[in-house]
């Protein structure tokens, strides 16, 4: 059974930064399952905090985002404090593919992780719906503008560039709430309202309300956090070039 890498992982000998399990030589189809059940609930909280906010304050644009932001930010904040210790705490493809680039983590384990958070954010895009009655439709189909392509761009460079430096920190308790607090700004600050995840952007095709998108702007969105993520991974790799440990 794979093992996930353990001796490219910063931090010092017998600490867990954040992002990584505690206990690697877990099954990997266990690590797999808790990323799909995070995936889930993070896009349940997504999908029905944005169909929420459309029928509750539907004339109010800046409140329907702060309570979509604090619902968001939330649920994250809780999941990987749950269930970061088995997993990481991932429930987003970037971080699992970051860690791979960087050949933290093994092949095998890095397509079961993206597998799982794409059908659990599938599961809870489809739960969402179901619960609040709301048929899904896909939305228009059309290709999002510059600036929302850009926003998509910044906002997954926002998010990676925190999780990677906190991923440098020996204390574990950094990430999820680092995390937590760019979701709340970035969310309030992009006018794309800050996707920023893959999983969650496939699952909004499947979304009712605030949070649905088309498909072709779900492909737009992706290739945006994609190049997003590659600006992280160069803003890291200057910020920590001569470094092999970073403390708090």
């Amino acid at each position: 059974m794979f093992q996930a890498r353990t001796i490219a992982r910063p931090g010092s000998k017998g600490t867990v930064p954040s992002f990584f399990e505690q206990n690697p030589k877990l099954p990997v189809l266990r690590r797999a399952f808790v990323e799909a059940v995070g995936t889930a609930f993070l896009v349940v909280a997504v999908v029905g905090s944005g169909i929420a906010a459309s029928r509750h304050a539907p004339a109010e644009p800046l409140v329907a985002s702060l309570l979509v932001a604090v619902s968001i930010a939330g649920s994250l904040v809780g999941l990987i404090v749950a269930l970061g210790k088995v997993s990481g705490g991932h429930f987003n493809p970037l971080i699992t593919f970051t860690q791979w680039l960087n050949r933290e983590r093994g092949t095998v384990c890095t397509v079961a992780y993206i597998v799982g958070q794409v059908i659990g954010g599938a599961v809870g895009s489809i739960l969402a719906a179901a619960m609040f009655g709301s048929p899904i439709r896909t939305a228009v189909d059309a290709l999002p503008s510059f600036g929302g392509f850009l926003s998509e761009l910044v906002a997954a460079a926002g998010l990676m560039t925190v999780v990677l430096g906190c991923a440098r920190s020996t204390k574990w308790e950094t990430g999820p709430f680092a995390v937590g607090a760019w979701l709340v700004a970035a969310i309030i600050a992009t006018p794309s309202t800050s996707y920023a995840n893959p999983a969650v952007t496939l699952a909004a095709i499947f979304a009712p309300g605030l949070v649905g998108l088309s498909p072709l702007t779900t492909a737009a969105f992706v290739l945006a956090q994609m190049a997003g993520m590659f600006v992280a991974m160069g803003i890291n790799k200057l910020a920590f070039a001569s470094e092999d440990i970073v403390t708090d």
